[in-house]
């Protein structure tokens, strides 16, 4: 310690501060942090220059030297005054200190701490000091003095800070070898909040929490999909394997057939057992190696980041790899390269604003603009200034030249002035929703004028997206790795499971218990009833007399009516059902050059089932290419805007560009007109992009919506050309309108409030001409209460007529703002802006909407969109299939009835209730009953309901109940004024009211996402507002006409084949258990087997499962043409016609005789009871009889009710079926592998064959067994044809 003037070291001991004077140069200098306090707090007195400096700390209270280079600090329990930094110099070397401005504090409350903290939180309440020294240093002071010390001296010039007192921080800073003591703000974070900090003790940004760049072993950045790791793969995918039952349900009887008393070899369960859980876990390993080598080829992609140096060191740009960017790094981008992780925009080239594609995120194709936030284009300028030619040079560079070492040591310098005097990034943890982009950018000196600025979506560059058009941008990394946007949007959605999946659980579940009762009866009787129906106890081996073993002894007889196959083949006979979706030629796209795609194969048969579909209207049915057609201005309708049949214009466009080009200011009419096109070429969010093409350049307008592209379209063609927009340093914008006659306007969009889905409209504050105007364009609904006056008899009529004719309105209003109101209202929505927390959207909108009133009607718009090619006649189709369609739209009640009668939902004989514009529950629930009157008992009936009417109506249980009874009335449902939520609600209402109906829906945009993921199928079509549909959904296609084929072809195909498969895969081992259960009648309820063992393990997967796969899965019943004009053959689905209770028993019952005909046949002719487990004999030719009975059995039924019996797919897979089944036979019965597995079948093939009773019983078994299809069929066929059948018939 040096002491002050007036303070010895004598006095200071004998004040108790010190015990003794410490040595000049100890060899461990420790110093109580007490005994600092003490010092500090009683020996400084006003106007001193405080310099705390040490070497590294062991303990929480001591300093001493080790030599090892880490952080010291030290935090003053209470402040005591407001520390002012100046310069000060001491054997030469520079530093900072601190001026105390206070009077010496009370000793007893000013101690010092030494902080563990890597940062300090907003709890500190005093100055906080870093030492940082390196090996071979003698001391961390600014002198040249060894040991720990704490040196004072009064007199030094101070320079002070300006603002607030500051209470010190310091950071941790990797690669600093030199003393320092800085100064920083308090920092304060919420729980909720991070920050990024650049100033002149680190090259690169610091980010808090320091556990935001720790995750991932210091690699954050680092993207991983996989599911497994080597250590997990097998026990994860083991344990997903093992949630299904029927798993359960093996693997007990795995367990089983170990033990000695088993009746089955061990070998012939275990290891097929096995074989079935290792395919599935080497499918899973397959699928996880993919997402691999996906994630290795998106991590090792490069970007040039910002060096991590020493401030003393050269700074520049190094290439690293993608998982090498932490939080906090600034790095470059150059055009057409992806952003390595969610960057805060901080430059783009030429100070101008930057393109981003961001369609592999929201899969919107369009374009979007990114600009600085306002201090960092400050700083922009400021550089362009001070380097003039440099920087100027730096923003020209292209792709081929990248990077420059201009453009990198422009790009450094931007960095610097970031780092002096510092800047501070503060925004919130990350949230999935791609809008929500929020946070402060400000100077780290944060004093009362500094300028402080939100940085929001516009400053948002999200992973993975694309930088179009522009040189390059210098950016900050703010999210990396799994907190990116990309990322938390990359969750798979819930896992749909189809009904028929549920009904083969059911069936599983519904067999075991059978099983299991079987096996209790079983057991019991051969317990009880011995010497009768039983055996003895003396005739059984030891073990088979307790009756819990003998119990598990015939489960393991019996076991197989569950086979392990039935999964498998299930899943595999989906793929195939996909596969067929995926290649269809009649939904083939060529202007995409796409087919439909099954994205999911779980959900096939479901599509053949469906009884109400939902349809979004705008991209869907519609094209969603828009056109305008007709305005209202000035008190009436302009006229037709739209080019007619040979390209001539619409006299509504003739007529206004002569307006327009004669500018009468005489004539009223001339200023309203270029009042309105004018509003239209400034209100919007468009921007212009120039391609080149052989002869000119072509501008094309790109926006957020196909309305905003249309309007400004329609503007330039009438003579006001939007012309360019340049961004201005301070966060605003220019906009350049050309025109009329060549006349140049420019204004200034100082806001810009967006439009949302709850506000339904958009608003630009724009300056022109010293004055401040709100224009503002939105729906009628709600820009009606914003004008000084209703809207008048001409309007109303127009907007009534526009709306019957299926246009797309708006209403455009504006008003002159004062420079009192603006300003206040202004600094009222920057702090609204500035708001980081997740109310941030509710605020704006709320500042927003004061503005927002009290405008002068300007005139109203109409856009066409037009229908998609087909849809009236897809429409017409899916009613006739007996499906409730429902469309779903946000537009208003008219313009949906009458795009509802053009596309055939509706027709002139449509017998239409109106239940809309309810004023409460009570209110909704008396319409809604009142169109129920109107509806019932009339066949053809339409529903029109609006989102006022859900809105009181879907809360109350009664008034849900009468929607659905509606529902069903009526044949189709309109929809209006919806928002993306009540769509998902009502698609929840039919699920609830009705379990066992089957919804589909269809939409195209990020708005029907909910709905598509809440429906049992989801239907994206691909269109112009993104793919987050496609992403979301189970099958895409281009058109909505592709339902005709999607539906009628596939779905009632899919539907047909598996429910087909479902009761034939049951009934053949209800078919095979029955020769099992005669056997154990005849056994006297041993619990022996009735087949050989290795003979029979092949049923269920050579002899009647594989060729399934072929015989099902390409089984056409009629072709795709006549079942396109044929609706009538998809009743049966929506009815579950195919697979019911009533069905599946039939089925049941049907096994159960003709399995009990295969075994009691042959053992009628050539059987005997007389039983060797191991030696060959009459009962296992008796037994090999039986089991090729029930093969042929099963496998000629399964042709029997295919649809094309005659066709290669049909019959070359069940000839190889029993070809596999001959040469198993011949494998068994005379290889030297079959007799040491199969002792007991040596030779019996050949008995077989040589007896002509066995063969005699073969065919009478087979013969007799199917003759009960062949009547049945018949019967069927001529007596109670299905749709089907009489259709066949007339083909």
């Amino acid at each position: 310690l040096k002491p002050s003037a007036s303070n010895s070291w004598d006095e200071m001991c004998a004040s108790g501060a010190l015990a003794a004077r410490p040595p000049t140069r100890p060899p461990r200098a420790e110093m109580p942090c007490s005994v600092l306090g003490a010092c500090w707090g009683s020996h400084v007195s006003p106007g001193s220059t405080i310099v705390v400096t040490g070497k590294k700390s062991d303990h929480v209270d001591t300093i001493e030297e080790t030599g090892e280079v880490r952080r010291q600090e030290f935090v003053v329990s209470e402040r005591f005054g407001s520390l002012m930094p100046h310069e000060c110099k001491s054997s030469g070397q520079e530093g900072h200190a601190w001026q105390d401005n206070t009077a010496g504090g009370d000793a007893s409350s000013s101690g010092l701490k030494r902080s563990q903290s890597g940062m300090s939180g907003g709890s500190t309440k005093g100055p906080t000091v870093v030492g940082l020294m390196r090996r071979g240093l003698s001391g961390l002071s600014l002198g040249s003095s060894s040991g720990s010390r704490m040196s004072t001296s009064s007199g030094s010039q101070a320079r002070p800070r300006e603002g607030r007192p500051a209470t010190i921080t310091r950071r941790w800073s990797r690669m600093l070898d030199v003393n320092k003591v800085v100064e920083t703000p308090t920092i304060e974070l919420r729980n909720d909040e991070r920050m990024i900090i650049f100033d002149d003790q680190c090259t690169h940004g610091c980010a808090l929490p320091c556990s935001v760049n720790d995750r991932g072993g210091g690699r954050p950045n680092r993207v991983r999909t996989t599911k497994f790791t080597p250590f997990t793969w097998l026990p994860l995918s083991l344990m997903h394997q093992f949630q299904r039952v029927a798993n359960i349900y093996f693997l007990f009887i795995a367990c089983l057939v170990i033990f000695p008393w088993s009746p089955k070899n061990w070998k012939s369960k275990i290891f097929p057992f096995i074989l079935v859980l290792l395919w599935t876990a080497l499918k899973d390993l397959f699928e996880d190696m993919q997402r691999r080598r996906d994630d290795e080829a998106e991590n090792s992609q490069r970007c040039h980041r910002l060096r991590h140096s020493a401030p003393n060191e050269e700074a520049g740009f190094d290439e690293v790899t993608w998982a090498e960017v932490l939080c906090g790094d600034v790095v470059i981008v150059p055009e057409d390269a992806a952003f390595p992780a969610d960057l805060i925009l901080l430059h783009a080239a030429g100070n101008a604003q930057a393109f981003i594609s961001t369609v592999m995120l929201d899969g919107e194709t369009s374009l979007k603009t990114r600009h600085a936030a306002g201090i960092c284009e400050v700083l922009s300028n400021k550089c362009g200034r001070e380097n003039g030619e440099e920087w100027t040079k730096a923003q020209t560079v292209d792709r081929l030249t990248f990077p420059t070492q201009v453009l990198l040591q422009q790009m450094t310098n931007f960095v610097r002035h970031l780092r002096y005097p510092g800047v501070e990034f503060k925004f919130p943890y990350p949230t999935p929703v791609l809008a929500d982009v929020r946070g402060t950018v400000q100077p780290a000196a944060n004093t009362e004028d500094a300028l402080v600025c939100s940085f929001h979506e516009d400053h948002f560059l999200p992973r993975g997206c694309i930088l179009r058009n522009t040189p390059f941008v210098l950016a900050v990394a703010v999210y990396v790795g799994d907190d990116t946007k990309s990322r938390l949007n990359a969750s798979t959605s819930k896992l749909k499971f189809s009904n028929m999946q549920v009904n083969l659980n059911n069936c599983v579940r519904g067999l075991l218990l059978a099983l299991f009762s079987l096996c209790a009866l079983a057991s019991l009787v051969a317990n009880v009833d011995q010497g009768g129906l039983a055996a003895k106890e003396e005739e059984l081996i030891k073990d088979a007399r307790n009756p819990i073993i003998r119990f598990f002894m015939f489960c393991i007889t019996f076991y197989h009516v569950v086979p392990m196959s039935l999964y498998v083949i299930y899943e595999m006979l989906k793929l195939v059902l996909a596969f067929q979706v995926n290649s269809d030629k009649q939904m083939y796209d060529p202007v995409r050059n796409e087919m439909a795609k099954a994205r999911t194969a779980e959900v096939m048969e479901e599509m053949g089932q469906v009884n109400f579909l939902f349809s979004d209207k705008t991209g869907t049915l519609t094209a969603n290419e828009m056109v305008f057609a007709r305005c209202h201005v000035g008190g009436r309708d302009i006229g037709e805007f739209r080019k007619s049949a040979d390209g001539e214009l619409g006299d509504g466009m003739r007529k206004t560009q002569q307006i327009l080009e004669a500018n009468d200011q005489e004539d009223p009419l001339t200023g309203q007109v270029l009042k309105l096109f004018t509003c239209l070429a400034v209100c919007h969010s468009v921007h212009i992009s120039e391609e080149e093409s052989e002869e000119k350049s072509v501008v094309r307008f790109q926006g957020m919506s196909p309305d905003e592209v249309a309007l400004v379209q329609v503007a330039q063609d009438a003579g006001v050309r939007f012309c360019r927009r340049t961004r201005k340093a301070t966060g605003t914008s220019e906009i350049t309108l050309d025109g009329p006659a060549k006349s140049e306007r420019k204004f200034m969009v100082l806001h810009e409030l967006a439009f949302s889905s709850d506000r339904k409209r958009m608003s630009v504050i724009v300056k022109h001409k010293n004055q401040v105007f709100c224009i503002t364009k939105g729906a009628d609904s709600v820009m009606e209460g914003l004008l000084t006056e209703k809207f008048s008899v001409p309007c109303s009529a127009d907007l009534a007529a526009f709306s019957k004719q299926g246009l797309r309105t708006l209403i455009v209003g504006m008003r002159t703002i004062g420079k009192e109101e603006f300003e206040s209202w202004s600094a009222e929505y920057t702090i609204a802006k500035n708001v980081i927390d997740e109310t941030k959207e509710e605020k704006m909108a709320e500042v927003g909407a004061k503005l927002e009133k009290g405008l002068d009607f300007v005139g109203l718009t109409a856009v066409e969109d037009r229908l998609q090619d087909g849809v009236p006649e897809a429409i017409s189709t899916i009613k006739a299939m007996g499906i409730r369609l429902w469309v779903l739209t946000g537009d208003k009640t008219e313009t949906a009835v009458d795009i509802a009668k053009s596309c055939q939902l509706f027709t002139d004989a449509t017998t239409i209730a109106y239940a809309v514009q309810a004023a409460d529950a009570q209110d909704a629930e008396d319409k809604l009953l009142k169109a129920h009157v109107m509806l019932e008992r009339k066949t053809d009936t339409g529903l029109v309901l609006d989102g006022q009417m859900l809105l009181h109506a879907l809360p109350n249980p009664e008034c849900r109940k009468i929607i659905y009874d509606l529902g069903v009335v009526s044949r189709s449902c309109i929809c209006a004024r919806l928002s993306p939520l009540q769509k998902l609600e009502l698609v929840k209402l039919v699920r609830e009211q009705n379990k066992l109906s089957i919804t589909l829906a269809v939409g195209d945009g990020a708005n029907d996402v909910p709905m598509i993921q809440g429906a049992h199928v989801g239907i994206a079509i691909r269109g112009k507002e993104g793919t987050q549909a496609v992403q979301a959904s189970d099958i895409s296609i281009s058109y909505f006409r592709f339902l005709v084929p999607l539906l009628l072809c596939h779905g009632r195909r899919a539907y047909r084949r598996v429910a087909l498969f479902l009761n034939y895969y049951l009934y053949k081992n209800v078919a095979l258990l029955m020769c099992d259960i005669i056997w154990m009648f005849q056994d006297k309820f041993r619990a022996r087997i009735a087949f050989p063992e290795y003979l029979s393990i092949g049923f269920n997967v050579l002899y009647s499962a594989w060729h399934i796969l072929f015989v099902l899965g390409f089984d056409e019943d009629v072709a795709d043409e006549v079942a396109c004009s044929r609706p009538s053959l998809y009743e049966p689905g929506p009815r579950r016609e195919l697979f019911n209770l009533k069905l599946f028993t039939r089925w049941i019952l049907v096994g159960i005789l003709q399995g009990s005909m295969a075994w009691v046949i042959p053992f009628a002719l050539v059987g005997t009871t007389e039983y060797n487990k191991f030696e060959p004999g009459p009962f296992w030719v008796c037994s090999t009889t039986a089991f090729t009975a029930i093969n042929l059995i099963v496998c000629f039924k399964l042709m029997l009710y295919s649809q094309s019996m005659l066709a290669t797919s049909c019959w070359l897979p069940t000839a190889g079926a029993l070809l596999c089944y001959g040469i198993a036979l011949f494998l068994i019965g005379y290889t030297s592998i079959g007799k040491s597995f199969q002792p007991n079948m040596w030779h019996i093939p050949g008995e077989l064959v040589n007896s002509t009773d066995a063969l005699l019983a073969v065919i009478a078994a087979t013969a007799g067994a199917l003759s009960l299809d062949v009547v049945g069929l018949l019967v069927s066929y001529f007596v109670w044809p299905s749709q089907l059948e009489l259709v066949r018939r007339k083909r």
